[in-house]
């Protein structure tokens, strides 16, 4: 039987559970966050967590037995991982875009 968090949202529970202590115990690693920045990297770690550690498993081929504890180290690891993330997906479309404008078009309109 499908969990109701997994069925409405498409994620696990217990990975989110698992991201979400790898988020508070990444507070434990970074210096001078007020309140709202503390509750913003949590609320990364757990996010990051519950929607990567699918995606991370099946890209190294990792068990399902290994799930909750992927889950606690990305949860651990977001706030460092994410601007890595970001520039990579960042590149990719700047390389994708530049393909694209070298590529020769239909036409130029000026038909005859």
């Amino acid at each position: 039987m499908t969990e109701p968090v997994s069925a409405t949202l498409g994620i696990k529970l217990s990975t989110t559970i698992a991201g979400f202590a790898g988020g508070v115990v990444s507070l434990a690693f970074i210096q001078n966050l007020n309140r709202t920045q503390a509750i913003g990297a949590v609320v990364v770690g757990t996010l990051t967590a519950a929607y990567l550690t699918p995606a991370i498993l099946e890209h190294f081929n990792l068990g399902p037995e290994l799930n909750n504890g992927a889950a606690f180290v990305i949860g651990l690891c977001a706030m460092s991982i994410i601007p890595a993330i970001k520039k990579a997906v960042s590149r990719r479309a700047d390389e994708q875009l530049g393909d694209a404008s070298t590529q020769p078009t239909q036409g130029d309109g000026s038909a005859k």
